[in-house]
């Protein structure tokens, strides 16, 4: 059973990590707002191919980054609940080495590659 300090503690750097990486897509997307309000002619205009595409990384960048704060969310919630790093398939721990590096994992690696 992993410690609730521990797994709070991975949770808390988890975040701050995917918060910065947001805040970085957030300011990304601003600029590309900005470029593309400067033109109206995508067909026709050299920039507006490349920034529809940068609009569209950067849309999916803030979709993943989201959701991954959901997770750790739920994540959070197992803590409080004692089901925190117990694979949802199997019912057997989770190696605190894979929780670390993912908190909000919720399968062991064997469940996950199919070997259980």
């Amino acid at each position: 059973m992993v410690e609730k300090d521990a797994a709070r503690a991975w949770i808390a750097e988890r975040r701050e990590l995917v918060e910065q990486r947001l805040a970085s897509v957030e300011q990304r997307l601003a600029t590309v707002r900005g470029a593309r309000s400067e033109w109206s002619d995508e067909e026709h205009d050299p920039e507006g191919f490349a920034l529809t595409f940068e609009w569209q990384q950067a849309e999916g960048a803030r979709r993943e980054h989201r959701y991954e704060l959901a997770e750790l969310d739920a994540a959070e919630a197992r803590v409080e609940a004692g089901t925190f790093g117990v694979c949802e398939v199997c019912g057997q721990g989770i190696p605190e080495g894979q929780l670390e590096l993912r908190p909000a994992r919720t399968s062991c690696v064997a469940c996950v590659d199919g070997r259980r």
